[in-house]
């Protein structure tokens, strides 16, 4: 348990405010323009492609459950902290390195994977469905591979050889994806309280010092919902709709990337960074088992 100081506080009172916030503007804006494009893609659109979409969202909930997939290098993220002399063997180490020293690694994580989402999306916006069809797996490993790489770099490591760790880490991460993709303020306020609730569920209890937190259901050995996967590949499908307007194409496209990965990143900077000072502040945790 350690004593936060005055920037830690004012960090915490920063997320406290981004919570409140509505969500970004893009998210906002597609969720309006996309409703009226609903009915007419769901109209227009030939068979074909419809089962073209249908197969692209069971791939994606495949592969999000495959840690291996996401290209995310845990020797990268300890390289990365040499620049700032902190002196971390591992992950784990890394929560007791500075925020402020993580906050500008994490952030050159977020810049990295915008870029390759921009990229991506200028190329595919200019082949209407096909591309967006062909765009979605690549803008999904892109944004859980941030998530990833910013929970890595605040000491969160969700490749654990613990079942119960992964299980933890997996939905944790999701619900972070989910808070991210809100299309509006109740949305939003929604995803967070049942973020809350994944930690609330947690029994702190002394131990040595530490505390151990969080209870595990046999339930979620899983890792992680399919459809809480579905929820979040759908909403963006539709969000995304909105650049077959005519017109608009590989601009939209390479646009829509480009926010829909910074407001990807700076959820995941916002929620780990609360995360890393609670519990440095006292919420040290190690995760149980309680199967009946």
């Amino acid at each position: 348990m350690a004593k936060l100081n005055a920037t830690e506080l004012k960090i915490l009172d920063d997320v406290a405010a981004w919570k409140g916030q509505a969500p970004g503007f893009l998210n906002r804006a597609t969720d309006f323009i996309s409703r009226p494009i609903n009915w007419a893609t769901s109209t227009l659109i030939p068979d074909a492609v419809k089962g073209g979409i249908g197969s692209v969202v069971e791939s994606i909930t495949e592969k999000m459950q495959e840690v291996s997939k996401w290209s995310v290098n845990k020797e990268e993220v300890l390289r990365s902290t040499k620049e700032f002399d902190i002196d971390s063997e591992t992950i784990l180490e890394l929560r007791k390195a500075s925020i402020h020293d993580l906050d500008h690694i994490s952030t050159k994580f977020v810049t990295e994977n915008t870029r390759y989402a921009t990229l991506s999306g200028m190329g595919t916006g200019m082949i209407g469905w096909p591309g967006l069809i062909a765009d979605l797996p690549t803008l999904f490993l892109l944004s859980v591979r941030t998530i990833y790489q910013i929970a890595l770099c605040y000491g969160y490591d969700i490749s654990e050889d613990e079942n119960e760790v992964k299980a933890f880490e997996m939905e944790y991460m999701m619900r972070v994806f989910k808070i991210a993709t809100a299309s509006n303020t109740v949305e939003k306020q929604k995803s967070l309280a049942e973020l809350k609730d994944l930690e609330a569920n947690a029994l702190y209890q002394e131990v040595g010092g530490d505390y151990t937190s969080k209870q595990v259901s046999k339930n979620a050995a899983n890792y992680l919902s399919q459809k809480l996967i579905r929820e979040i590949v759908e909403q963006t499908i539709s969000k995304k709709a909105a650049g077959l307007v005519p017109g608009l194409g590989a601009i939209f496209n390479a646009g829509f990337n480009y926010v829909y990965l910074k407001d990807v990143g700076e959820t995941a900077f916002m929620l780990y960074r609360e995360r890393f000072l609670l519990d440095k502040k006292g919420r040290q945790k190690t995760i149980i088992v309680d199967i009946e």
